[in-house]
């Protein structure tokens, strides 16, 4: 079955040009099309996998960065939906993020400290259901680095494509400014409290 690339409902965004988040989209699209395109050309390739061993062997590993690619951006744009939205001060993600990190600041600080990283990637907070705790981590070629089995809670795209026409070349640390200032905390507490609540048996 083919995918389809999701249509998100953006509001215009304080910090983040029409441009950029246009161009962002069809970058998003375009991983949606790659996946698709790879997919429907690996069975063809299988029936003769000793003729087409290369070809098939870099098609698979390919596919899982157009794939990640492509999941990501989904959550990554469902974050801004529906304008920007404040932590509850008072609710369970808030909670647990002083429990962790003593202040929901120091998360911030935290969490933009990976952002700001050299390199593209992905900054991303997940959530481990067996410790009970969050783990945040860096993904640079976003099919490699993650905590396998860890679902996503928070997911900062930091590739040059996010940011390079905005706030150019250096301008990662103002573009995750912006980023924060457009969040829909309500899309990360829904997250997070669909996930805290499974315990592991």
């Amino acid at each position: 079955m083919a995918y389809e690339a999701r249509t998100f409902v953006l509001p215009e965004m304080d910090g983040l040009s029409k441009t950029s988040v246009d161009q962002h989209l069809a970058l998003y699209a375009g991983y949606v099309k790659n996946f698709n395109a790879m997919s429907a050309l690996l069975p063809e390739y299988a029936k003769d996998s000793e003729k087409h061993a290369h070809a098939l062997s870099e098609l698979i590993r390919r596919r899982s960065f157009e794939f990640d690619g492509m999941r990501l951006h989904e959550y990554y744009f469902e974050q801004l939906e529906g304008g920007a939205s404040p932590l509850t001060p008072e609710g369970p993600l808030a909670k647990q993020f002083e429990k962790e990190y003593h202040k929901v600041e120091y998360f911030l600080e935290y969490f933009r400290s990976i952002g700001n990283m050299r390199g593209p990637g992905w900054a991303m907070l997940y959530w481990d259901a067996h410790a009970q705790q969050f783990l945040a981590g860096f993904s640079g070629e976003q099919h490699q680095g993650h905590f396998v089995t860890l679902p996503i809670v928070l997911a900062l795209d930091v590739w040059e494509h996010a940011f390079l026409l905005d706030y150019g070349a250096t301008g990662k640390g103002k573009y995750i400014d912006a980023f924060f200032k457009n969040l829909n905390w309500s899309v990360i507490e829904k997250r997070f409290n669909a996930l805290s609540s499974w315990k592991p048996q």
